[in-house]
């Protein structure tokens, strides 16, 4: 019950911002749909951060067990906490880059 629980709180806020976007702010969806594909490329970016953490994780991992001699656990990189920071890294990354190919853009015909 639980998970449907999550879906249908998701589910109902969505639907708010979206009525409440359309309707008192005016937004557009179009505008929807390419915040939605900006959003899934931070996703993407994100989740390449965490690959990538959790392969340099296990490396260190491992090397602390040569220069250490003694066993250093693979669990101590198990926690969930890397999955947000992962996913914030790739946000922020991902921004930064977004604002750089903005910032070379040319301006647009004054509207």
């Amino acid at each position: 019950m639980g998970a449907e629980l999550v879906i249908l709180v998701v589910g109902v806020t969505s639907l708010g911002a979206y009525v409440y976007g359309r309707l008192g702010l005016d937004l557009q969806d179009r505008a929807l749909w390419t915040a939605s594909r900006g959003a899934l490329a931070c996703l993407g970016v994100g989740l390449a951060f965490l690959a990538l953490n959790l392969v340099i994780g296990f490396v260190a991992t491992l090397a602390l067990r040569l220069v250490l001699h003694e066993f250093v656990s693979l669990y101590v990189i198990n926690d969930v906490t890397l999955v947000y920071v992962s996913l914030i890294q790739g946000l922020v990354f991902r921004l930064w880059w977004w604002r750089r190919r903005v910032s070379e853009c040319p301006p647009g015909p004054p509207g």
